[in-house]
């Protein structure tokens, strides 16, 4: 593969293991995400973007949404295939797909959005800044690509809290992304019992950081779920997710 192909597409296999697989016995929310989050960090360090690289160059990037689109979870040992693209940009935030194989059958699809920031004072940069590195092009993404912002009413009821704790931290020093898979599944009224998701949607607006308290705030109606949890300085995320019956009916 030359590096043409490569800029458009990384591929990596991979096992399942063990402890990524939840009560249901299925690849738990939290592991998918860091699955996609460490595809993407290879993809960069293969093309000479590395974390450390961007970093030094006085950049970072910060996921803005994260879209699952889930016709079923890994199981325990299986092999899966998967494949990321960029998909260019929209505004400020850059564009990347995951697409999830088991053999030939494609089982999730991912879109998340980022943007590009300052490292220390989290200022947002130009996407410019990232493009003149000359490796990824700047085309637009498609209308019909874009992910759309998540409506989140303001009178959801409580549901609980949530400390971030010194492992939760990523290597920003705030609460790593893939740890709001976990809260969303620890926080979802009803429980999880019977229930697999279909689709996840996950905004990302306040970091949080060590010591802080997220206030989580739910409700599910019909298969449907909302949730928002914030912290000192304002609404921290945003989620929703459809759930259906692990026979796969509709609710």
């Amino acid at each position: 593969m030359d590096k043409t192909d490569l800029i458009r597409e990384y591929s990596r296999k991979v096992r399942v293991a063990s402890y990524e697989i939840g009560a249901q016995g299925q690849m738990k929310l939290s592991f998918l995400m860091r699955m996609c989050q460490e595809t993407s960090e290879q993809h960069l360090d293969i093309v000479g973007l590395s974390y450390e690289k961007l970093y030094e160059d006085g950049m970072v990037f910060l996921l803005i949404t994260n879209r699952m689109k889930i016709k079923r979870m890994p199981l325990r040992n299986e092999e899966v295939t998967i494949k990321t693209h960029p998909r260019g940009v929209c505004g400020a935030q850059f564009y990347r797909d995951f697409k999830i194989y088991s053999g030939d059958e494609q089982i999730i699809d991912v879109m998340q959005t980022s943007v590009t920031a300052d490292p220390n004072s989290h200022k947002i940069l130009r996407p410019k800044k990232f493009l003149d590195y000359g490796v990824f092009s700047g085309e637009k993404v498609a209308p019909e690509d874009r992910v759309p912002k998540a409506e989140i009413p303001e009178d959801l009821p409580f549901v609980g809290e949530r400390p971030i704790r010194y492992s939760d931290l990523d290597y920003n020093c705030h609460l790593n992304n893939t740890v709001y898979g976990d809260i969303v599944t620890d926080f979802l009224p009803g429980g999880h019992d019977a229930f697999r998701y279909a689709e996840v949607q996950i905004n990302y607006i306040n970091e949080s950081a060590l010591g802080d308290v997220l206030k989580i705030y739910a409700a599910r109606k019909d298969g449907f779920v909302m949730m928002k949890g914030g912290n000192a300085r304002g609404c921290g995320f945003t989620a929703t997710a459809t759930l259906l019956p692990m026979d796969g009916k509709p609710v």
